[in-house]
């Protein structure tokens, strides 16, 4: 959220509307999480050690002596760790999030599941933009998460899918091996990503499928665009 430009500035004159979008992108996988399980949303909150932390790291990106903090985030080597340590935390709350959706949502109901786990995982970014909009006074949601689907979307989704079809059976894989699996291709593929610009994997996927899904709606098309030319004619 700091690199984003004018997130400094709005930080130094907005303190307090920095600091609850902060905290808000941070427990967004809680919060969304929460509202699918039918849970009190304010969950996420109630550790008091996890907020103060979280407070603390704040006031060190934004107000730190000397920008020394960002400054060494900053630092690829460092920055890549953090990176690896992110992604596999990420994919142990979509885990977390299929187990407690598998409790509300008993008889192997599949879709729940697979929700609130993607929410586990990709919440951040679906209130990022939000966040964003709020803090220019912007109403454009032309790079939303619903109009632009990003990887971490894309790659929470596929992994609450594996997550849940081994939990429910369907899969002949444990769940300790699911969750050591995903998160070493998670890890993997966002480093790839980031250190040689390696493209979104499931840009060809999405290319193939939405071929094959239109194939019949460009029949249609084409023989309404043949029948108005002949009216035309």
């Amino acid at each position: 959220m700091r690199s984003q430009p004018g997130a400094l500035e709005f930080a130094h004159e907005h303190p307090l509307a920095s600091l609850a979008g902060t905290l808000l992108i941070l427990n967004a996988g809680g919060v969304l999480s929460s509202l699918g399980l039918g849970s009190p949303l304010i969950g996420p909150f109630v550790n008091p050690a996890n907020t103060i932390t979280a407070v603390f790291f704040w006031w060190l990106i934004y107000f730190g002596p000397c920008d020394v903090f960002f400054k060494l985030y900053k630092v690829k080597p460092l920055q890549y760790m953090m990176m690896g340590a992110r992604e596999a935390r990420r994919c142990r709350k979509i885990l977390d999030g299929v187990s407690a959706a598998a409790k509300v949502y008993p008889g192997g109901q599949i879709i729940p599941m697979v929700l609130v786990g993607a929410l586990g995982g990709c919440s951040g970014k679906l209130l990022q933009t939000t966040e964003e909009s709020l803090r220019k006074g912007s109403s454009d949601l032309s790079k939303g998460e619903f109009i632009r689907i990003s990887f971490v979307t894309k790659a929470s989704l596929a992994i609450s899918t594996v997550y849940t079809l081994s939990l429910s059976g369907y899969l002949p894989l444990s769940v300790p091996v699911a969750l050591v699996m995903c998160s070493g291709a998670l890890v993997t593929i966002n480093l790839a990503m980031a250190v040689a610009g390696l493209p979104d994997p499931f840009h060809p996927i999405a290319k193939v499928t939405w071929t094959v899904m239109s194939l019949g709606s460009r029949g249609v098309t084409s023989t309404a665009l043949k029948v108005d030319e002949k009216k035309e004619k």
